[in-house]
């Protein structure tokens, strides 16, 4: 069946006042996860967003109607809302008001169960089944809400004891500096509480959120700032996005390591501590080529997944593996949640350089990504690319060319009428070449 609230990766995201982000439709779906995991504790977070506020008060609404029992996490991050359902015995589900990396002028709802996992379709179909059951009360207007920055203390400090747990960091950070950017996004107090507990001397660069600044120019959509503050003062760097769910870092030097780069760091310090099961890690088909051919020469063995981190952690759980990441910065540790944290990750890659008494520029991996070229193209309809006229002749085609030093990795997009088309190589000639012969057989037989 074909999910019609949910999307096909990350929960619900949409534009606020349209549907389903409108104030009828948050109460019905807090009535329909009431019912769906038959009441019980509820805990809610969120964002800054200022939608935030209104949709809090609609789903709660519906949630209690229901006889859910409502807990409210204030303005907390996505990894954080996951980890305290995922210790806590008396809760039932998570609820996270948040549209991740997207601009302030979007919002969504991520549901999660009584471990912290993020639903699999099979369960978001049934909330959307009980959401259908009930007819939409009468609709109103987006009301004025007031954007206030309220972060709960007794939570962070949960968060706080979880993690030494795992890490056991004690003192060993007091008075190393980091530069810090939140995107004026839900780590905005949070992960800076967090790192500062450690002892870290935090640089907080973002602007103050004031429900409309969220991810603007800053965070790891933008880690450019990020890093050239970074190399400034040569200290590492350190960008979340909206939800403080991916990360992208910087070293000294002021180079930007993506999703990719830390996921070699967490990797090989892991197997050379023999806490790599199977020596598997797992990435997406986004992850770069000479990532993959980095970590398979490193004797580390790569398993490959659709995008989206939930398949990730699907396939770790799937594998008993522990280590995941998409190149955009979502990484995951199972030993400390099934999903990612750009927190966390943060402290990882610090306990790691305390280790090894190095800086992050000198553990730099040294290879070069291949370059690599996308294009989206818009499709009428989401037909099977073997059935495309033309098309797999032209991928065997490119990959015969490329004689086993490139790639071609396409898929539907899960949001849009749009195909991606990932072209990867070492001759960037021939990369031009075959995207652009992929892409123009697309628009004769299915564009829109």
């Amino acid at each position: 069946m074909k999910k019609r609230i949910f999307g096909e990766t990350d929960g619900i995201r949409a534009e606020v006042g349209r549907s389903p982000l409108r104030p009828n439709m948050m109460h019905n779906l807090g009535r329909a996860i009431a019912k769906h995991f038959d009441g019980g504790v509820a805990l809610l977070g969120r964002d800054t967003r200022e939608s935030g506020e209104w949709m809090r008060k609609d789903i709660e609404l519906g949630l209690k109607e229901c006889g859910a029992r409502v807990e409210d996490l204030e303005i907390l991050p996505t990894p954080a809302v996951q980890k305290i359902a995922s210790i806590r015995d008396d809760v039932s589900c998570g609820i996270m008001l948040t549209a991740s990396h997207n601009p302030a002028t979007d919002n969504g709802v991520k549901v999660f169960a009584a471990d912290g996992d993020k639903l699999p379709d099979e369960e978001e179909l049934k909330v959307e089944d009980e959401f259908f059951k009930d007819e939409l009360g009468e609709d109103v207007e987006l009301p004025e809400v007031e954007f206030n920055l309220v972060t709960r203390e007794d939570v962070i400090d949960v968060y706080i004891e979880q993690a030494e747990k795992i890490l056991q960091l004690g003192d060993s950070l007091a008075d190393t500096k980091i530069v810090l950017d939140t995107a004026s996004g839900a780590g905005y107090e949070f992960s800076k509480a967090v790192f500062e507990s450690f002892g870290l001397k935090v640089s907080q660069i973002d602007p103050l959120p004031n429900g409309r600044n969220i991810n603007d120019g800053y965070g790891a959509l933008y880690p450019e700032k990020m890093a050239a503050e970074a190399k400034t003062k040569g200290y590492m760097g350190v960008a979340l996005d909206g939800d403080a769910d991916r990360i992208m870092v910087s070293d000294e030097e002021g180079r930007i390591w993506d999703g990719d780069r830390i996921n070699i760091l967490l990797a090989t310090y892991l197997r050379d501590q023999r806490r790599l099961p199977a020596n598997t890690v797992v990435v997406t088909e986004y992850s770069n080529y000479a990532t993959v051919k980095y970590l398979e020469a490193q004797g580390i063995k790569v398993e490959k997944v659709v995008n989206g981190d939930r398949f990730v952690a699907q396939k770790l759980q799937a594998l008993g593996a522990e280590l995941g990441s998409e190149y955009s910065g979502h990484m995951i540790y199972s030993p400390w949640l099934k999903a990612s944290d750009g927190t966390f990750t943060a402290l990882f890659i610090q306990k790691i350089m305390h280790e090894k008494k190095m800086r992050l520029a000198d553990m730099w991996a040294d290879f070069e990504f291949m370059p690599s070229k996308q294009w989206g193209v818009k499709v009428s309809e989401k037909r099977p690319l073997t059935e495309v006229a033309g098309f797999d002749e032209a991928v065997r085609g490119a990959e015969a060319e490329f004689a086993g030093k490139g790639r071609v990795f396409c898929r539907y997009s899960g949001t849009e009428n749009k195909l991606r088309i990932l072209v990867e190589g070492e001759d960037k000639d021939l990369i031009e070449k075959h995207g652009e012969i992929l892409a123009k057989i697309i628009e004769k037989e299915i564009g829109a």
